[in-house]
């Protein structure tokens, strides 16, 4: 069996799919943008178009307001990429106060009219990234994975990444997971569950709320070795945690599971669930509590 950290990142990171050269990612980076786009210009943008001449070129910097984690920058540059643009940092750096992070050159409607939207890109990615970042720096042994509570979709997903995250399941036939419905319409039957599941993912995780369910998974996940297993404790204290991994152990059944804590984990018990034993813990509040990074876009 493969090192246990090396089973966590193949369970649950899909990261080098986040990636302007995978199509499925970029139609959807594309499409979103441009829903965005629309709904913010609708018939047009009457200030720029009223002011400026319609063949002015001008000059742009995006600054940095704040110190954090820059994430969007690939994005960026694809989505604008009839305009001029020079990168003075990439994804991943940190940054600071009053840094340039861009320079845009090009037709003056199309950066005014485009300037909310692609700073609400940069600073919404960099400010999950940089909240990812934050809260992970100091966690051993365990690993800060997202949630599908997302605003933005795959470019949340993206953006945890960059902060040294890990993705998750991006959609519900990316890995499977068996969840506390799922169960209650097959009588709570673990082993009828994966029975029915096994063939259609290499990646199957099953959701318990106590120590007797998580033990009756566990028994049926052994009897089952050919996928990678998973159990998700959910909404369970870190007491409650470290007592169904002992008895996992005791029960020789830690070894062949990997090990997920979730619901209402926040940056003020997130310590408690990490010295728990657990491989991941997954956080809807990174994805939908991160604060956006403070940027501006300043003309030259």
């Amino acid at each position: 069996m493969q090192p246990r950290l090396n089973r966590v990142l193949e369970f649950w990171d899909r990261s080098k799919e986040l990636h302007i050269n995978n199509m499925e990612y970029r139609d959807f980076v594309n499409k979103f943008f441009l829903l965005l786009l629309k709904s913010d210009i609708k018939k047009g943008d009457f200030t720029s178009n009223s002011l400026i001449e319609k063949n002015k070129d001008i000059s742009a910097v995006i600054v940095a307001k704040e110190t954090g984690i820059l994430a969007g920058i690939e994005e960026f540059r694809f989505l604008n990429g009839d305009l001029k643009i020079r990168q003075f940092k990439k994804d991943g750096d940190r940054i600071k106060s009053s840094e340039i992070l861009l320079k845009l050159s090009g037709n003056a409607v199309k950066i005014l009219e485009r300037e909310r939207t692609n700073l609400n890109l940069l600073q919404r990615m960099s400010g999950i990234a940089t909240l990812t970042n934050d809260l992970s720096g100091n966690l051993k042994n365990v690993k800060i994975a997202a949630t599908r509570k997302t605003l933005w979709g795959l470019l949340d997903k993206k953006a945890v990444s960059i902060g040294g995250g890990l993705t998750h399941r991006l959609n519900l036939n990316d890995g499977i997971i068996i969840k506390d419905n799922h169960l209650k319409l097959i009588n709570h039957d673990f082993e009828k569950s994966i029975n029915l599941v096994k063939n259609k993912s290499k990646y199957i995780e099953i959701e318990v709320e106590n120590k007797e369910q998580a033990l009756k998974a566990a028994m049926a996940i052994k009897k089952n070795d050919k996928n990678m297993y998973a159990i998700m404790l959910d909404k369970l204290p870190p007491n409650a945690v470290k007592s169904i991994i002992k008895n996992l152990k005791n029960n020789n059944l830690y070894s062949c599971i990997l090990l997920e804590a979730s619901g209402n984990i926040d940056e003020n018990n997130l310590k408690e669930y990490s010295g728990c034993g657990i491989d991941i813990v997954s956080m809807g509040f990174i994805t939908n509590s991160a604060k956006s990074l403070d940027m501006s876009m300043e003309i030259e």
